[in-house]
């Protein structure tokens, strides 16, 4: 199907006034067309524009883009994976709120971003890692590397449950946001099967996967998402360490984990994983370079090589990623952390983001609560 670049159906489609067959054709057409995805950007942040400019103070998901997570969910109904819908809508989410000052500048970046082609979603039967080190549990204790002269952060291997849920029942049932306490970004991260797509080390049966994007509310930082696998027929003594090059890295923070301000344990301790069992987790690092430092591992008191941790931009962001991006984001404005960086309008242009990947019904379902938890604040700041 051949489209020109002034074509007036491009508009009809953003706009979601095409048929269902057209859309199709649409977006096989423009996928393969780099220059009608700029087109179609442009026409997403003129609508944007009009939006503002006719009055919404409230930046929503475009027609074509609430389109598409509807056609998503119908498609995951054939699929048997719409099942999982309304145990996600009992479910929470992490919220964070990102700043009105910024926000010309990181939604720059995020269509950017947009264009990246969208790969499947992660493995469905991925698991949350589970640990029995007396040292670690669903309270395990992290701390920040940003002021001090610390060198290196263990990273832990367990997460709890209990956020997702409580999130989405203050949102949905109660009408309001969470307490801050609920809001564990490490726990929403691993409510959702999701992979990394960069790189992946194997060390006695145990795997270590990389994938590094630029952060969406800070363009000069980075966020490293690490996607830890046991082995798959029996349990391990993991170590896991983020070594930090103060050369180059400005701050660094391990997304989720509470911090406590008295604890200066950093170094990592060996962890029990379980067999077949996974766990990913998110650091945030401002740096002068594309350096980020690198992660120091052994299995079973084996040292496995080490992994160097750089960030190229000319790399395709996965659509798990960018998923990963909006979860800590949503964390983050929930705990209301960084309100000079992330708002609103940036939140939903994350949501927007993910809208154009394909989606199963719990991906569909957080897209959902994110919308519903911002006309919520908004709601309730009226009052």
């Amino acid at each position: 199907m051949n489209i020109e670049k002034d074509d007036p159906r491009l508009t009809a489609y953003v706009l979601g006034e095409l048929t269902s067959d057209e859309v199709k054709q649409f977006e096989h057409a423009i996928a393969a067309d780099t220059a009608l995805k700029m087109v179609v950007k442009e026409i997403e942040r003129t609508q944007v524009d009009l939006f503002k400019a006719l009055g919404s103070e409230e930046e929503k998901l475009l027609p074509r883009q609430r389109a598409a997570i509807m056609r998503a969910a119908r498609e995951s109904t054939g699929a048997n994976k719409i099942e999982q819908l309304s145990s996600y809508r009992k479910a929470s989410f992490n919220v964070w709120t990102w700043p009105l000052a910024a926000a010309v500048v990181v939604i720059a970046s995020l269509f950017i971003v947009t264009l990246f082609p969208a790969p499947k979603s992660g493995n469905p039967n991925g698991n949350v890692a589970t640990g029995t080190n007396p040292l670690l549990s669903d309270e395990f204790v992290a701390v920040d590397h940003r002021g001090d002269t610390a060198k290196a952060i263990g990273l832990p291997l367990v997460a709890g449950s209990k956020s997702l849920p409580q999130i989405a029942q203050a949102i949905r049932d109660q009408r309001g946001l969470p307490s801050k306490t609920d809001v564990r970004i490490e726990e929403l991260l691993n409510a959702f099967p999701l992979d990394v797509k960069n790189f992946v080390a194997v060390w006695q049966g145990c795997s270590v996967g990389i994938e590094t994007i630029i952060c969406p509310w800070s363009p000069s930082g980075s966020l490293v998402f690490i996607k830890i696998r046991g082995a798959k027929d029996h349990a391990s003594r993991v170590s896991l360490e983020y070594r930090i090059d103060q050369s180059s890295v400005v701050s660094s923070r391990l997304l989720g984990y509470e911090f406590e301000e008295n604890s200066r344990s950093r170094r990592a301790m060996p962890q029990n994983m379980a067999a077949g069992s996974e766990i990913l987790l998110a650091l945030w690092v401002e740096s002068k370079n594309q350096e980020l430092g690198k992660l120091v591992w052994s299995i079973d008191e084996s040292p496995a090589p080490e992994i160097s941790l750089t960030r190229d931009d000319e790399r395709e962001a996965s659509a798990d990623s960018r998923f990963a991006s909006l979860i800590c984001g949503f964390g983050l404005w929930l705990r209301e952390e960084h309100p000079q960086m992330i708002d609103d309008a940036l939140l939903l242009g994350l949501a927007r983001q993910v809208a154009g990947d394909t989606l199963v019904a719990d991906r569909y379902d957080f897209l959902e609560l994110v919308d519903h938890a911002v006309r919520v604040k908004k709601s309730n700041q009226e009052k």
